[in-house]
This record gives structure tokens, sequence and C-alpha cells, in this order.
């Protein structure tokens, strides 16, 4: 019996709604919906995770360490109703719950109530033993990402073999910094550094996951980037490292974040066609070398503000809180320093992306190298 098998007939003994989750409470099977579930409930299935306040809610009564059926009462705090909870254990821990909502016109009886809890082990082991796959799924995740060629391919038969991700299908990964709720039984994750990835089947239907995702790191305060959508594991590197930059893009730019799309980092793309030093030389030009050499912050700002304003005066002096006649000194200044004339829109453009990507490269990329894509 399969876990949406055991879902199934929990449901059908106890005439009842039930949602099975892990134990980072990640939504894995449910029966089939009445009209008037709870809206925690709906927001778990649609997102295949739980709000916060909810899993606190239920984790309070001690649900985690119990070995028999816990009741939890309403709560209209987070809209929730009266419900059973049925821990899914196995050797001694509990790896997930199954939550039963039982309809208002019919009793559950002692009996009915043992053999649910029957089946909810055979849901904990079931669990027990994905939760193990996990780990060493983790490690494949990592040799996919950052791994050697030998461990790149290893990993690649490890998740062909696992079929938790379409064979040759898109997929995006996704880079956190941060806390990242349960993504979902469809990710595959593993901590590489200080950040989580994420990797998913691309979006698609209703609900997007790696949109869901995303939203879902973002809204516990992480940062996130997000790769773009590549065919199949062997492109699945590329992701990781548009994801990575992403993350970077958002530290650096507050308005590119928390969340950061590969598809709209614009010009902060170009930091990743080669290696620091390479895309260094061909950006950092003598004339910008000079203004940045110059180090001073006032005529720095007034560079980026006029060229981000579109080299409108008036809406640069209005965002910089200066009079006009301030900032036709600075601009002055500016022009004999670097030696470019700012009324030329090529050497306006040839300063734009200098101090832009410029500044983010020392600032962010250090020595890292930026040029990686898939293996073969």
């Amino acid at each position: 019996m399969n876990l949406d098998e055991v879902v199934t007939e929990v449901a059908e003994r106890l005439s009842a709604s039930v949602v099975l989750v892990d134990r980072a409470f990640s939504l894995i099977a449910y029966s089939t919906q009445s009209p008037d579930v709870d809206k925690d409930r709906v927001q778990s299935i649609l997102t295949r995770s739980c709000p916060p306040e909810a899993r606190a809610w239920y984790e309070s009564f001690g649900i985690a360490d119990t070995t028999r059926p816990v009741i939890t009462p309403e709560n209209p705090d987070i809209e929730a109703s009266s419900r059973i909870c049925l821990p899914a254990r196995y050797a001694g821990a509990a790896y997930g719950y199954l939550f039963v909502l039982p309809d208002e016109n019919s009793a559950v009886s002692d009996g009915d109530l043992a053999a649910a809890m029957s089946l909810a082990g055979q849901a904990g082991a079931q669990l027990a033993h994905t939760a193990r796959g996990r780990d060493d799924m983790a490690v494949a995740v990592v040799d996919l990402l950052e791994g050697d060629r030998k461990a790149f391919a290893r990993a690649i038969t490890r998740i062909e073999e696992s079929g938790l991700l379409p064979d040759g299908g898109a997929l995006t990964v996704l880079a956190v910094d941060g806390f990242l709720p349960a993504p979902g039984a469809r990710a595959l994750l593993a901590p590489i550094g200080s950040l989580t990835a994420v990797m998913l089947p691309a979006g698609g239907g209703a609900v997007d996951p790696v949109r869901s995702v995303a939203e879902s790191g973002a809204g516990a305060g992480a940062l996130v980037g997000v790769g773009g959508s590549h065919q199949g594991l062997r492109s699945a590197r590329r992701s990781w490292q548009q994801a990575k930059l992403g993350v970077r893009v958002a530290r650096h730019d507050e308005s590119m974040g928390p969340i950061a799309y590969w598809e709209e980092l614009g010009i902060y793309r170009l930091s990743s066609c080669g290696p620091t030093s390479v895309v260094a030389d061909a950006v950092l030009t003598p004339s910008v070398r000079a203004l940045l050499d110059h180090r001073n912050v006032d005529l720095l700002v007034t560079a980026q503000t006029y060229l981000d304003q579109a080299g409108d005066t008036g809406a640069t002096a209005g965002v910089l809180g200066i009079h006009r006649q301030t900032l036709y000194y600075r601009l002055a200044k500016i022009e004999e320093i670097t030696g470019l004339d700012l009324s030329v829109g090529a050497q306006r453009l040839e300063l734009h992306v200098g101090l832009t990507l410029g500044r983010f490269i020392f600032e962010h990329l250090g020595t890292e190298e930026g040029g990686n894509g898939e293996q073969t």
C-alpha cells in the first residue's frame, strides 16, 4: 500500500478528509476535498507547505513525541477547525502526521481509530525510508552542482534512478540564503556552503512550484536566486550558477530582491560570462578606473544616479536632493576625471556598465570564477 492508498484508506474508514505531511510539514498526500475544508489545509494543498503559525500550533500539543492520537481544538487565529492528529512513527521517531477532519455527521469509534493508527505506522515506515533516501540524494545534488566529472556522472545516474525528476525534463535550481520552509515533496535540496540548493521541475500548471518555493523562502526572510529553466540534469549546473548570481545581486542591489530571477537580472548577467578577471578587464576601462580610483563618494553616487536616470538632470538633482548648479559642477568634474563626454551615448554607456558591474564584481564576486556551464 503506497502513501496515497494509506490516506484514502484512512479517509474512507473514518469518513473524513485526511492530509498526510512529513515531519517538516511538507504535503505528501491528501484525500478528496469537501467544500468546507478549512483555510490552512487549502493553502497547504495549493502550496505544498503549511503556514508557520499553523505548524507551531500543532507542534505545541506534543505531536512529535506522542504515540497516541491527539485532538487539537479549533483555533480561529489560524482559521482551523478541530482535528485529530495521528503521528506517523517508525523506529521510535515521528516521520510525519496524518491530520483527520471527521465529518460532522459521523462519529469515530475506538476501533476505527486504532486501525487508522496502524495505517499511520505504515505511512511512518515509508516516510522513514524516503527520508533516508533524501539524505543520500542531498549528496547527489551537491555532486551534480559542484562535483568533479566523476562525481557528476555518479550523481546523474543516482538522480535518474530515483525517478524524482522527469527524465530529460526542464528543471530549475534555486539558491536560498536564509531559512527555507519545507519546499515540497518533489524538491531535491542540499546545503552548499552558506546556501541551500533547491532543484525542481520547471514551473507549469495552476501553481508554479518554483515561484511557490521562492516566495515561501522570501516570506521567511531569505534571499532567493532563481536560475533559468534548463533541459535535463546535465544543464542543472548552469541553472545553479545563475541562481547563485541572483543571490549576490539581491545582496548588492535591494531593488532586485528578495527574489532575483535570472531572466530579470539585466546587465548583471554579464558578470557570469567568464572568469572575474576577464569580465573586470572588459568593463573597467581606463576611464571607469580613473573615477573609481579617485574615491570621491559624491562623484561616484552622482555618476551612478545620473546614468540610472538616463541622463535626466532634473530627475537626478531631485533624487540627490541638490541644486542643478551643484549637479552640473559634479558632472563636469566627472568628465574631467574620466575623459568622457557624457553627452555621447556610447561614452555614457561605457561609464554606466563599468560602474554598475565593476562595483558589483569587486564587492561580491571577489576572485570567484563566473563562467560555469554544463558538464559533458
